[in-house]
């Protein structure tokens, strides 16, 4: 008896099963996730890289201004007509920032002849020059700011900052029974200390001045925005001066200027509290003081800070820019501040 062949069995249906595809998706889905640190390191990496060659445009630009000049640019100028001081504020407050001193060596000349140098800082001829934003300035990894509308004057935002030293000299002054006052030191520049970093009210230094070594010497830091911090306009490079925070009215924020009280990385006083405990605390009379009170070490918004993990960028006065770590030595992070403290730094110490 012959058999039937049985029919010949139906073809699988193209596809992938419900569990396949949810295999697939799974190792898709760690793939990604493995990729992605990656991915993010590489890019802040380069953002990293842009940020060290803005400190190195800085250090060139300053040093072809020493080679001009015969000093570093003047940390800020101040009051135009001696002895008013701040009588007629703001008409003759000029305190143009070293950073728009630079601008012709960064190739920004154009802009530099557009500031009127012998006017405010906020006269309507310099509203123009004011608002061209300097892209060497600004760090990559640094956040987005908000550019203070017309009719206001516009500013050049800056994450970065001169190394003002350990004495406070963007509020306080040596006066006490006026201002200026002939019977305390500075007289001629409104009793403004010229600190003891590399940039100075009304005050240069030139590059023999730095006894310290210029290879041990901040010049220029990263004063990068917090992250929960208002799109304000603080972190400002053309004009050397301070404004009330955004996070509270007695919150003091310098501008272009930054010091080595605070430890870096410090967190931002968002209350006011530390600004009491620190500036106007009772035996914060002189500079520099503040240096012996705990609570300036953590008046972040007068020191360096910067996105980047774990430390910040500084541009140092030889021109070499060097990442340091934000938990370095307190009393070594301050004498790097200084030009001329003569203080023993070694060269595993930072």
């Amino acid at each position: 008896m012959r058999s039937r062949p049985h029919p010949c069995p139906h073809p699988r249906a193209g596809g992938f099963t419900l569990i396949e595809l949810l295999v697939v998706i799974s190792i898709i889905a760690v793939l990604i996730a493995l990729l992605l640190p990656a991915v993010q390191a590489a890019r802040e990496a380069a953002r990293r890289a842009q940020c060290v060659n803005n400190l190195k445009q800085l250090g060139l630009a300053s040093h072809n201004y020493e080679s001009a000049i015969g000093s570093f640019p003047m940390g800020n100028q101040g009051y135009a007509n001696f002895p008013s001081c701040g009588s007629r504020y703001p008409f003759d407050f000029r305190t143009y920032s070293a950073f728009v001193y630079v601008m012709p060596f960064m190739e920004g000349g154009a802009q530099y002849s557009a500031f009127n140098l012998t006017l405010a800082f906020n006269s309507p001829s310099n509203t123009t020059a004011s608002a061209v934003q300097v892209a060497a300035l600004v760090c990559p990894t640094d956040l987005p700011f908000t550019q203070i509308p017309p009719p206001n004057t516009p500013f050049v935002h800056s994450s970065y900052a001169m190394n003002r030293g350990r004495i406070e000299n963007v509020i306080f002054t040596w006066g006490v029974n006026s201002n200026p006052d002939p019977k305390a030191p500075y007289y001629k520049t409104c009793n403004m200390d010229p600190g003891d970093g590399m940039f100075g009210w009304e005050s240069s230094t030139p590059i023999a001045a730095v006894t310290d070594g210029t290879s041990n010497t901040f010049l220029f830091g990263e004063v990068h925005r917090y992250r929960d911090e208002p799109a304000s306009v603080f972190s400002i490079g053309n004009i050397t001066t301070y404004f009330l925070s955004d996070y509270n009215s007695q919150t003091i924020v310098p501008t272009s200027a930054a010091f080595v009280i605070p430890r870096l990385n410090a967190p931002p006083d968002r209350d006011g509290s530390v600004f009491n405990d620190c500036l106007m605390n009772p035996n914060v009379l002189y500079p520099p003081d503040w240096i012996n009170v705990p609570a300036c070490q953590n008046y972040g918004q007068y020191g360096f800070r910067s996105l980047h993990s774990n430390g910040a960028n500084f541009g140092m006065a030889d021109g070499s820019v060097r990442f340091v770590k934000e938990g370095i030595n307190l009393q070594t992070y301050r004498a790097l501040g200084t030009r001329a403290g003569g203080e023993i730094i070694s060269a595993d110490s930072y």
